[in-house]
């Protein structure tokens, strides 16, 4: 059975806290901010009264005298309620007094636990599935049909979705254009979008419209402050401040890869180039088509460009080929000066930079 959306499962559990917890919750999966949010639900519909003692797996080793709690409630019969963090490690120490506490919870008591996984296996693992279990998974940060547009990704549209929730609505460009900026990780979109709310003239802009891309130029304080995506960018608005600005952050404060990990220092060149090298050939490839008589409406399609064609399109007009003819052979002069000299990366390409903006065409 396929894990569902997290955003669902979260309101499944919020369902279930409004209604009263189980006896036993079961919080896992691998998105430590959907475990985190989940787990700030469920310690938030702990009955009041309660005894409530909370545990960090991570932190502090027991003896598992904790459970012991829940089998009869406290000297005041208000029950008793056990909540860990975390709890890898203190599964594997208690797991086989877990396995015997969980059917004699009393009246009035829970367990609430909270691991990143188990092996539900095990004696301990089939206990816990059996339970009321959540599981959350990480968002597709892309279409499962790779021939859909980027904009229907889920991480995408969850992307909207929070960002509604915080006053500060995007269309599906500008949260894609959020996610490519920031990254994958949900929290620090989440804090985006705070950061976002934040600001006085972003949310009146918001009153009257969704954001568009061109709403979050200059708005985003995130400390992964640029991307190949943006370097493309001003190089085709021939914006040359911007290029340098870009280049000193990706080398300053690193790149992220597809996957949303941290990129070595060393993996920023190849990674730039390889993206400047194809928004430039398209850009190209489009502008000789413009050239030849193609309306400049059906660039894009001829293309096959699916996202942001209105600025693909001012991106051709806005470039002659002569000029995009030498950015490409100024991307391929970069390369073998790399190879041949071991200069510093960084250095050649803002000396790329320097050499495609010191002519007039």
């Amino acid at each position: 059975m396929a894990v569902p959306n997290p955003e669902k499962e979260l309101d499944r559990l919020r369902r279930r806290a409004r209604e009263g917890l189980a006896p036993v919750t079961v919080v896992t999966g691998p998105s430590p901010f959907f475990r985190r949010e989940a787990l700030d639900s469920a310690l938030a519909a702990v009955p009041a009264g309660r005894d409530l003692r909370t545990l960090d797996g991570h932190q502090a080793a027991t003896d598992g005298r904790e459970l012991d709690a829940l089998r009869g409630g406290n000297l005041f019969g208000g029950g008793a309620w056990l909540v860990v963090r975390r709890a890898e490690g203190w599964l594997d120490q208690h797991g086989d007094e877990v396995v015997r506490t969980v059917p004699a919870i009393a009246a009035g008591c829970g367990l609430v636990v909270e691991a990143a996984k188990f092996d539900k296996r095990t004696k301990l693992g089939k206990a816990l599935a059996a339970a009321d279990c959540y599981e959350f998974r990480d968002l597709y940060a892309e279409p499962y049909d790779r021939k859909r547009s980027p904009l229907e990704a889920e991480l995408v549209g969850w992307v909207g979705l929070r960002a509604r929730a915080h006053g500060v609505p995007l269309s599906p460009a500008a949260a894609y254009v959020l996610v490519v900026t920031v990254g994958k990780d949900p929290a620090s979109l989440v804090a985006e979008l705070e950061r976002l709310g934040a600001q006085p003239a972003v949310r009146a802009a918001a009153k009257a419209r969704p954001l568009q891309p061109d709403d979050l130029r200059g708005k985003l304080t995130c400390a992964f402050e640029s991307t190949p995506f943006e370097l493309a960018e001003a190089v085709l608005d021939h914006d040359r401040a911007r290029c340098l600005r870009s280049l000193d952050a990706m080398f300053a404060r690193g790149v992220k890869s597809r996957d949303g990990s941290a990129m070595d220092r060393g993996g920023v060149f190849p990674f730039v180039v390889s993206w400047l090298h194809q928004a430039i050939g398209k850009a190209h490839r489009g502008r000789l088509l413009f050239d030849r008589g193609v309306a400049a409406e059906q660039v894009a399609q001829e293309l096959g460009v699916r996202v942001f064609a209105d600025r693909f399109v001012r991106q051709v007009e806005g470039n002659p080929e002569p000029r995009l003819r030498r950015g490409l052979a100024l991307l391929l002069d970069t390369q073998r000066r790399l190879r041949r000299t071991g200069e510093d990366p960084q250095r050649l390409l803002e000396a790329m930079v320097a050499r495609y903006f010191g002519r007039a065409t």
